[in-house]
């Protein structure tokens, strides 16, 4: 045992250190990851074939191993966390060597591919990712992205941390168009952030405010997360309720409950909905409070009218904020009490 911790823990620590040495290296993140991947399964291997690296198990070979197996105990279901008190042995990380765990793993995920993605139901669902990234692409391409900030700047800008604010208004509805936290900081940030420090407003609260808002895009529909987590938490909710119906002695889930064990993408939206919207509110708050208190650190900044058909600042704040979330808190309030929208 490395450092005498269990091996499990000391791989766990190889790939954590692995993955955050390849995202600091500032390549991209998808080659961060794989090579993170990659490398720390080297390392682990490696130290694996040297002896290095063993963990605990459950000694199989003893008596109290098979007592709770002629007990009616499963197999699967007998391990060290479950029953402390067995004998332990130690074993390497891979019994089989490190070319039988990578066999087992990349053959694991192509069946989990074609099962899923290919044969699988699932594909019309995970369809929408492609689809939220294009848009994404579509709308920084279009230079839609750049229009909405600027409107919002306009709006809220002639206000202490008004800047601020329209980055948040801004994220909050790039997120619902792109579903992407990329997508959205790299906008705003490329677009705003050199406005704001130009103008005086402060490093920490100008970068907090477009890291904060571009994480809305995890939970503000349609997001790419919900979408993802949406298939796989909907596959193990119909399990865990077939499970739950066969234990109560009934045939299916839908005559033990009543009704189909569906948990869909579209649940998990209207769920997200509400409190993105609150989130959306809360840092738009916060931005605002701070100008109260620390005028000196989000000052006004004026907006370059070029069109020369700028509206005054009430106006704008009656049409394009007030207008937008009268209509939407409308829907979810109908919506609520039954009212088909």
């Amino acid at each position: 045992m490395l450092f005498g911790l269990d091996g499990v823990k000391v791989a766990l620590i190889i790939v954590f250190a692995c993955l955050f040495s390849g995202i600091l290296s500032g390549f991209p993140v998808a080659f961060a990851i794989s090579g993170a991947a990659l490398i720390s399964f080297g390392i682990i291997a490696l130290l694996d074939t040297g002896g290095i690296l063993m963990h605990q198990v459950v000694d199989q070979s003893t008596a109290e191993y098979r007592a709770l197996l002629d007990s009616g105990v499963a197999r699967e279901a007998i391990s060290r966390f479950s029953y402390p008190d067995l004998p332990r042995a130690m074993e390497p990380l891979f019994p089989g060597g490190w070319e039988q765990a990578i066999t087992r793993n990349l053959s694991f995920i192509v069946n989990r591919m074609n099962e899923k993605v290919l044969a699988g139901q699932s594909i019309e669902t995970l369809l929408a990712v492609a689809m939220f990234v294009l848009m994404g692409i579509t709308l920084e391409r279009s230079k839609i992205a750049n229009d909405l900030l600027t409107t919002m700047a306009r709006v809220f800008g002639p206000r202490p941390g008004g800047r601020a604010g329209s980055i948040v208004v801004g994220g909050a509805f790039l997120a619902a168009s792109t579903g992407s936290v990329g997508a959205t900081v790299v906008t705003m940030g490329l677009l705003a952030l050199p406005t704001m420090l130009r103008n005086g407003y402060s490093p920490e609260l100008a970068t907090g405010v477009i890291a904060a808002s571009g994480t809305l895009g995890q939970i503000i529909p349609p997001s790419i997360v919900i979408v993802l987590l949406g298939t796989l938490a909907g596959e193990l909710y119909s399990a865990a309720q077939d499970n739950r119906a066969l234990l109560a002695g009934c045939t299916d889930a839908l005559t033990y409950i009543g009704e189909p064990a569906v948990l869909s993408v579209g649940t998990l939206f209207q769920a997200a909905l509400l409190p993105g919207l609150m989130l959306s509110g809360l840092y738009a708050a916060y931005a605002f409070g701070f100008a109260l208190f620390r005028p000196d650190k989000a000052p006004p900044i004026a907006a370059v009218d070029t069109a020369a058909t700028y509206r005054e600042p009430g106006q704008g704040m009656r049409w394009f904020v007030i207008a937008p979330t009268a209509i939407v808190f409308g829907a979810v309030l109908m919506s609520f009490v039954g009212i088909s929208v």
